[in-house]
This record gives C-alpha cells, structure tokens and sequence, in this order.
C-alpha cells in the first residue's frame, strides 16, 4: 500500500514514481491512497486551512513554526496529536487490505499506521520515505521499519534526531522510471520546436500554490533577455505559444510528459520542491530558486546552492541579474548542471523497490 499527503504534490508524485517502479518490477498488487482522506473534516480541516493561509499570507510565521517544532522540545501534545489523526479509520483499511508493506511519503501517517498495527495485531512493514533534502525531526518517526532518505546529509539529519542508522537508507528521492529512459537533449528540443535560445521552466508546483509565480513570471517576460520560456499552468487550455519580445513562451498547460520538457530544459527557475529539486539533479539541469517555501524549501535551496547546483536569489533585483549571468553564460550553467548530475539519483525509484523487495523477502 502507497500511502501520501495532499499537502502541495510532491508527496502524490513521489508515490506515482514507487507505483511505477514496483509495476516494473512485477509487482501490481498496489493500493494507492491520499492519507488525508481518512482524517475526519474537523481534525483535516484547521491543519491544512492554517498550512495554507501561513504559505500564502504569512510565511513568516510558517518559518517560526517549522525551527520551533524541529527540537527535542517540542511539546507532546503536538506529536502525539498527530500521531493519532484519523486513526480509527486507518484500522479500518488495515483490515481490509492486509498489507505487506506499507510505504507513505508522509511522516505522520507513520505513528498512525504503526499505531493502528499494534492495535490491531498485524504484521507488515511500515516504510517512510523522506521527500525533502534536509530532514526536519518530524521526519524520525522511530516508529517506521525503514526510512528512505535524499542523501548523506538528511541521514545525518535523521541521525542526528535520534533515528537508528541501521534504519535509514540512502536512496535518493523517488523519481519517476522516466527519467532514467530519456532520449538526448538535442531530440527533445527538436520535438518541441525549440530553437537555439535557452530554454527555462517556470516552476510553480504540481498545485500551482507557488507564491511568488506571477511576480517572477513578469520579470522573465519583461527581462528583454533572449529565452524560451515553458510554463505549465493549469489554467492554461490547448498549447499555445506566445512571442514577447526575445521572449518567445510556451504555454503547453498542465501535462503528463514533464520529464520530457524537463529533458530539453537548460534551467529551471522558481520554487525548490524536494521533487523538483531531484529531477533536475537527476538530468543535471542548473535551478535559479526565488522565495521557497520557509522551512524545507530553503532547506532544499541550501542544499543546492552549497553543492553549486543552484543560485538562491533572496531579493526580486538578485533574481534578474542572476537570470541574466546564467542565460548569457553558458559555461556557467554547464558547471552547474555538471554539479547537479554529481548529487543526482535517477534510479532512486528502482533503489527503493529492490530494498522493499528484499525486505520482504521477494
């Protein structure tokens, strides 16, 4: 059973890259389902309308919250409430569906399913994949059986916040098969008409909740920079393409072949989701990252710019003129992308399967 979190899309897009794996792998008895669905409206409700409003209207104290919460001390009473959401129905599917192997890209569903396991006698593993490059202490749920994590350094993180070692792999944040089976760059330009100017991705989000998506879309359009620009908006019907100037747009809308666009992409601008994130290391695709979600997102746009894979613009005005060096210095981006492909897993799905397989004695 795949169990993930409607909170953005990046958990859903971590478990539809494990289902695909395990597909390929040969197994097909696979369960999918959004954890939030068997939380009651008024447990589920004030947590993801107070998530939403603080990302959107109030980050900053979003940002209190997530450095308050990542310590030894913070109180029970939050931990154990989350531990417990929803729990009543959790036992109910597990009855239903007798797992093998539960694995949730979630880190509360796990005190809950471990919960619901020991209530109800069951015996399964219950496997916990981390979706972020740095681990925040709710990720060390010592409840899980193994824990997969993005890199050396959010094991250290999960380590360091008190999880067995013997506990935590290595893996890489599962992406999907795709990208592992991608044609060259050149192919994938030429199928999408791509001319010879850069080509960036605007990224905003498998949910479009981006904050700052139509303050750095301006900018891109009015840059007077020479671009090809690919913007994935929901709200965009049919493939349309629009000239602005230097600036010539794609507006494809939301798609399916992300990976792709991704292929012929030779930036990626915007937010530094976990997902994101590993899909442009895994292609060796430089970011230029401008106000992440507080917390894990700057985690992420830490990560990356250390390891020289990102430029993290803080201000609007450093965002332009970082666009500028990178659109007009291809030299720098390709020892950015060569920097990215160094910390890129694209086999992370597959590496996770073999170990769940095993452990399962498959």
């Amino acid at each position: 059973m795949l169990l993930s979190a409607s909170f953005g899309s990046g958990h859903g897009q971590a478990v539809r890259a494990l289902k695909e794996a395990l597909a390929e792998a040969g197994v097909e008895n696979c369960t999918e389902a959004d954890y939030l669905k068997f939380v009651p409206a008024w447990e589920r409700g004030p947590v993801t309308w107070t998530y939403a409003f603080w990302l959107r209207y109030w980050p900053g104290a979003y940002r209190w919250f997530y450095h308050w919460s990542n310590r030894p001390s913070e109180p029970k009473l939050i931990t154990e409430a989350f531990g417990r959401a929803g729990l009543s129905n959790i036992r109910r599917m597990l009855r239903e569906a007798d797992p093998d192997v539960i694995i949730a890209s979630y880190a509360t569903v796990i005190a809950v399913i471990s919960r619901a396991r020991a209530a109800e006698g069951m015996s399964f593993t219950n496997a916990l994949v981390v979706t972020d490059l740095r681990a925040h202490r709710h990720w060390a749920r010592p409840e899980a059986d193994l824990v997969f994590a993005a890199n050396e350094e959010t094991k250290a993180d999960l380590v360091g916040h008190g999880l067995e070692p013997e506990k935590v792999h290595v893996t890489g944040i599962p992406i999907l098969p795709a990208y592992t089976r991608l044609p060259g760059k050149e192919e994938l330009r030429a199928r999408r008409g791509f001319d010879g100017r850069p080509v960036v991705l605007l990224s905003s989000g498998g949910t479009g909740s981006y904050r700052s998506y139509r303050v750095v879309l301006k900018a891109m359009l009015e840059s007077g920079l020479p671009m090809q620009l690919v913007t994935f908006d929901r709200q965009d019907s049919g493939f349309r393409v629009e000239d602005r100037g230097p600036v010539r747009w794609f507006r494809p809308g939301y798609r399916d072949d992300y990976p792709e666009w991704l292929g012929a992409a030779d930036l990626v601008a915007g937010k530094a989701g976990g997902l994101t994130a590993s899909e442009a290391m895994a292609l060796g695709v430089p970011m230029l990252i401008y106000d992440p979600i507080p917390g894990q997102e700057e985690g992420n746009a830490e990560y990356l710019e250390r390891h020289g894979a990102a430029i993290w613009a803080r201000r609007l005005p450093d965002f332009g003129a970082a666009l500028e060096r990178l659109l007009r210095d291809g030299s720098l981006r390709a020892r950015m992308g060569a920097r990215a492909r160094t910390l890129g897993r694209p086999d992370s799905a597959a590496a996770i399967v073999r170990i769940l397989l095993k452990e399962a004695g498959r």
